[in-house]
């Protein structure tokens, strides 16, 4: 990918979100899984608070001089909600290991090979899902919008907090999100990443596109790199 996206910036953001992710998943396991998980409440205003807080901090992330310099947003908010993502789920993983309440409900606990697997699948959505709401900020960022899609973001983040909160003891509602990633890679694919490219980068990536190099590969051969 070198030469065509602002990887340094990205890599940034991509650190920038383990740190925020780590202060997220603090968050959220005391205002909301915790609550949802025990059945004492639906805690919808702290659910909401929560995810605004976070959408507001990406837009102001991603309008940053340093990343608006290069058109980076798009790429930048990938990452960083890459980074945001892998927090998550290492709080997710460590409840599977750690709870021995029943009533809680997970499909899996303790150390095992179901819980590994079932970790193993967190791994794989709940960062992409995160990636892809990050990009889509990133581009409504780069196209000039900021408080709308904020808003908007604070429904998605609401909503895959509670659907990873309900996934983890009724695990066929995970189903939804990899339906969202398909979508979302795709769009993201097409519009969203290469939108900060200038007109000649982006012929050079559509042309590549066609020889089947995608974001999901996220390397460039090297004959093809030094044309």
């Amino acid at each position: 990918m070198v030469g065509f996206y602002d990887l340094p910036t990205a890599t940034r953001l991509l650190l920038y979100g383990f740190f925020t992710g780590a202060v997220y998943q603090a968050a959220a396991s005391v205002m909301v899984l915790d609550s949802l998980w025990t059945g004492v409440a639906f805690p919808l205003l702290p659910l909401l608070l929560l995810s605004l807080l976070l959408s507001l901090l990406t837009m102001f992330m991603l309008t940053r001089e340093s990343v608006r310099r290069l058109n980076g947003q798009p790429t930048a908010g990938w990452t960083f909600g890459l980074g945001i993502g892998s927090m998550l789920v290492v709080l997710l993983i460590y409840r599977l290991f750690s709870t021995k309440d029943e009533q809680i409900g997970f499909i899996t606990t303790g150390f095992g090979l179901p819980s590994l697997f079932f970790g193993l699948i967190l791994t794989s959505i709940v960062p992409w899902t995160m990636a892809i709401i990050g990009s889509w900020q990133g581009w409504h960022a780069l196209e000039g919008r900021r408080f709308k899609p904020a808003f908007k973001a604070m429904l998605l983040h609401s909503m895959l907090l509670i659907t990873v909160a309900f996934g983890m003891t009724i695990p066929i509602v995970l189903c939804v999100l990899p339906a969202v990633i398909i979508w979302g890679q795709g769009t993201a694919d097409r519009l969203w990443l290469p939108s900060g490219l200038s007109p000649r980068m982006k012929q050079e990536w559509t042309r590549l596109q066609r020889t089947g190099i995608s974001t999901g590969v996220r390397s460039v051969p090297p004959e093809e790199e030094s044309e």
